[in-house]
């Protein structure tokens, strides 16, 4: 048995919900990271509904792949594809480390 396992079975309900909370909290950026570059790899067809009724990009488009550039420390190209994602990186940001903070208060 793998030593993860073994420590949650000793565990209350609320102590494994709260400590796999951590866990998906502390993990977001990775998944954020590995789901924007599957998206990108995949090379999937335009699926912006924006995009796909007026036939122009709305200011989210391309935000996918300048993540997927920003993390690869593209940032020119990052910039090219939206210039949005020097605001919207530094917001969710700020919002995982609330949510780092809101997870790992301690409890009274």
């Amino acid at each position: 048995m793998s030593t993860a396992f073994i420590i949650l079975v000793g565990m209350n309900k609320k102590d494994i919900c709260l400590t796999l909370k951590r866990i998906f909290v502390v993990s977001l950026p990775f998944l954020a990271v590995i789901c924007a570059n599957i998206a990108v790899s995949a090379n999937l067809k335009n699926f912006c509904l924006f995009k796909l009724l007026f036939h122009h990009e709305c200011t989210g488009c391309g935000l996918t792949r300048a993540f997927v550039a920003l993390c690869r420390f593209e940032f020119e190209k990052a910039y090219e594809f939206n210039p949005l994602i020097v605001v919207i990186v530094p917001i969710l940001c700020v919002i995982w480390v609330f949510l780092l903070k809101e997870v790992f208060k301690k409890s009274n």
